[in-house]
């Protein structure tokens, strides 16, 4: 099979940026741990192909393809309404034909499989081998209760580069409590420690809500000891399952805490913290440095809704995020580079003047631009402030 998608290091300047991206992400932030991130690099340049920035959500831009909703638990703020399978899933040849289509998306070089839980569906490593074969970087997002020794040597003899696991207490059992499976929390640090004996990249997911606001410091000096080269600080956005769970989210002032303890614990932490659905991170970081560091901003884009992330929903949906339910188009029934290149719900997104109240008059907007998916959650309207912003610029 003919490679369609460009390997990582072409054009060359894609690489160098990315030099300069993690560089200027050292300097903005203080960080100490860049040796540590630099003997990693062979790993990381991968997982991070064709990234022309850090944003919310990590490395824009990238396609994200849930290719189940089945799942062995049933966590209850799942944004995928992850538990029994809920849609007529793709078959095998429709989701190679939609995985071909994002292949021929030039901004598009890594390509990442979620669910559901992604293990869970038969044909899984048929649909990663044929991604490595058309040249894309796979990476997973797992809850860790399928991984093995062997399955972590089948997924690095298929071409993935990585693996994204959840933690979301330090506690044992609160944590097993808050996932639904007891014994989880030892099974995925154990699935953690197996990936990193297989050199895989390791990616932990917090996500932060009132259950383990409290937990932050312990969850992010967690995931350090544990050799993760990226923490995806997700906060808790009601959508999907949680959908109505408004009272669980945190609070404008809980907001700033995570704000303030992200950029203060980063400078002394091998990750790098990438805090989810709370783009106001970019923002609150330019303020302190001031004009001087204008030239860094190409490289952070804040929320990348519609600007970096292209999710497909097991029915062929196209998503502008995965926490932000407005249909932009359909893989099944469109070319995913058109969704991608003509989509009006992708445009307005693109578009920051398009924005409202606040965050239309704020002068980060182009860091920043609110986490849209919460915008969307508590008014309806994706385009409208982010009425949880926590800052005051």
């Amino acid at each position: 099979m003919k490679k369609a998608v460009k390997p990582f290091y072409i054009p060359f300047s894609l690489p160098a940026n990315q030099i300069e991206m993690i560089f200027s992400f050292a300097e903005l932030t203080s960080w100490r741990k860049l040796y540590w991130w630099a003997v990693q690099s062979p790993k990381l340049f991968k997982t991070a192909a064709g990234a022309k920035g850090i944003g919310c959500f990590g490395y824009p831009s990238h396609p994200v393809f849930e290719i189940t909703t089945n799942c062995n638990l049933k966590c209850s703020g799942c944004h995928a309404n992850g538990g029994e399978k809920m849609y007529e899933e793709m078959t095998t040849e429709e989701a190679k034909s939609v995985i071909e289509g994002l292949s021929k998306i030039d901004d598009f070089r890594m390509l990442v499989f979620t669910g559901g839980e992604p293990f869970l569906r038969k044909d899984f490593f048929t649909l990663v081998r044929y991604a490595k074969d058309l040249g894309f970087y796979p990476t997973i997002a797992s809850n860790g209760t399928l991984l093995s020794k062997d399955i972590a040597k089948e997924l690095k003899k298929s071409g993935i580069t990585g693996l994204a696991l959840s933690i979301d207490s330090v506690n044992p059992t609160k944590h097993d409590l808050m996932r639904g499976v007891e014994g989880l929390f030892d099974k995925v640090l154990e699935g953690i420690k197996i990936l990193e004996e297989e050199g895989l990249y390791i990616q932990a997911n917090v996500t932060l809500s009132k259950s383990n606001y409290a937990e932050i410091d312990e969850l992010l000096k967690l995931s350090d000891n544990l050799n993760a080269h990226v923490i995806l600080l997700y906060q808790f956005i009601p959508t999907g399952r949680g959908k109505d769970l408004y009272e669980v989210a945190l609070n404008k002032d809980e907001l700033y805490n995570v704000i303030e303890k992200a950029y203060s614990m980063q400078k002394n932490l091998k990750p790098v913290i990438a805090p989810i659905g709370l783009p106001e991170y970019w923002a609150y970081i330019f303020s302190k440095k001031g004009k001087y560091a204008n030239s860094m901003k190409k490289y952070f884009p804040g929320c990348i809704a519609g600007k970096g992330m292209f999710y497909i929903k097991p029915n062929g949906d196209v998503w502008p995020c995965a926490f932000l339910p407005i249909k932009a188009g359909n893989v099944l029934e469109q070319n995913p580079y058109d969704i991608w290149t003509k989509s009006e719900v992708f445009l307005s997104l693109r578009d920051r003047s398009n924005l409202k109240g606040k965050c239309g008059d704020c002068n980060y907007k182009d860091v920043c631009g609110g986490c849209r998916a919460r915008a969307y959650a508590f008014s309806n309207d994706f385009l409208s402030e982010d009425p949880l912003c926590p800052l005051k610029l």
